[in-house]
């Protein structure tokens, strides 16, 4: 029979524990006190200058043998290479889920994805124990890569944890992935969804969300120091009603959240702040209908902000729409369809805007594909004529 420890021991043995999941993120926690630096955007311009209106649309996975590809993540470098990175498999959290990367070459075409991360890198990487891998979303540092993705260890996404890895050849290889202690309760369900938004002097302001005893969203800021990077949390909203928040700042100091809501009402939600990210106004519902489903926003050239959403109150995710506010979100037109096929699903939009106005864009097709669109403000005008 085992000898058992004194039950002094156990005590600070559990404390010692306690205190090692405790400490990173109260460190965290403190570091945020001081971590709104402010945003990086450009100036408000026309947009382009007489560009003919143009749209694009490509399969990134076309050959894909999962039954399940989701939650996709864009960026560009610094050379103007795309970069998408996404998890699939038999579905979510199962054993057989990796993540997935892709790049298109000197030409704009895709490539060939390749997985980068499966439960047992991942494993091998942290030393723990590691169900299943998830949510996956890119930084671009210059031609560095950096990749969040999520690790699940008990049950579903409220097990998860976040981690982070970088990559200076393109994604071939990867530094060894580290965790993120996001919270004190077993570093339990943190993920990132939407696009980081860079940060005025390096950094970037990252959306991420806690499934764990509640649903609400969260800023991860990832703040540079001595070649590499701190990080600190900050809370937008709490309770149990929104989360998968899309930040989209329109200053230095001025930001909106976009965040998908799940309470009765089932209408999308913003969240406004005006002092680049301390605190934030509690989220009020919009005019669009938001039947907890993922959403997307992005600033256009011009100041306003372009929404990417399921328009519905009812049934299942068949249509994926565009709609424009002239006004920090209090109002919004709807202004194109972007699919819109019944039985089938398209969700979880992904898109980042050029400051010429071009807007790329990830999201699921069907649960198999990962489409990528790209449009500029010329052909968004066009729609919005036609409606």
């Amino acid at each position: 029979m085992p000898r058992q420890r004194p039950p002094a021991i156990r005590i600070a043995l559990c404390l010692a524990a306690l205190a090692a999941g405790l400490l990173p993120w109260w460190n965290a926690r403190e570091m945020a006190k001081s971590a709104f630096p402010g945003f990086e955007v450009t100036a408000p311009s026309a947009g382009e200058s007489g560009e003919p209106a143009f749209f694009k649309k490509t399969v990134v996975n076309p050959f894909s043998p999962h039954k399940k590809s989701h939650s996709a993540s864009l960026v560009r470098m610094e050379d103007g290479r795309m970069f998408a990175a996404w998890y699939a498999g038999s579905g979510e959290c199962a054993p057989d889920v990796a993540v997935y990367l892709a790049s298109t070459d000197a030409a704009g075409n895709w490539q060939a994805p390749r997985a980068i991360f499966n439960r047992e890198k991942a494993m091998a990487d942290l030393g723990r124990n590691v169900i299943s891998v998830g949510n996956a979303l890119l930084l671009a540092d210059g031609n560095r890569l950096g990749l969040l993705f999520v690790t699940v260890a008990a049950g579903r996404w409220s097990g998860s944890s976040m981690n982070i890895a970088w990559s200076d050849d393109a994604g071939m290889t990867w530094s060894r992935a580290q965790n993120l202690t996001m919270n004190p309760l077993a570093n339990l369900s943190a993920l990132p969804r939407n696009p980081a938004s860079p940060l005025a002097g390096g950094g970037w302001a990252v959306p991420v969300y806690e499934e764990f005893l509640g649903k609400f969203p969260e800023v991860l800021w990832l703040l540079p120091r001595g070649g590499g990077y701190d990080f600190a949390v900050s809370r937008v909203a709490g309770g149990v009603s929104v989360m998968q928040a899309a930040l989209v700042p329109l200053s230095r100091t001025d930001a909106v959240c976009l965040m998908r809501d799940f309470r009765p009402a089932q209408f999308m939600s913003i969240s406004s702040t005006a002092d680049a990210g301390r605190t934030w106004t509690p989220p009020q519902a919009t005019e669009l209908p938001n039947k907890d489903s993922g959403i997307c926003g992005a600033r256009l050239p011009d100041g306003s902000i372009l929404a990417a959403y399921n328009d519905r109150s009812t049934g299942k995710r068949e249509n994926l729409r565009l709609a424009v506010s002239g006004d920090g979100g209090k109002t919004w037109k709807r202004v194109a369809t972007l699919e819109e096929e019944p039985g089938f699903e398209f969700s979880y939009p992904s898109m980042v805007c050029d400051p010429d106005g071009t807007v790329r864009m990830l999201y699921s097709a069907r649960q198999t594909q990962i489409v990528y669109v790209e449009f500029n403000t010329a052909w968004l005008k066009e729609q919005e004529v036609l409606q």
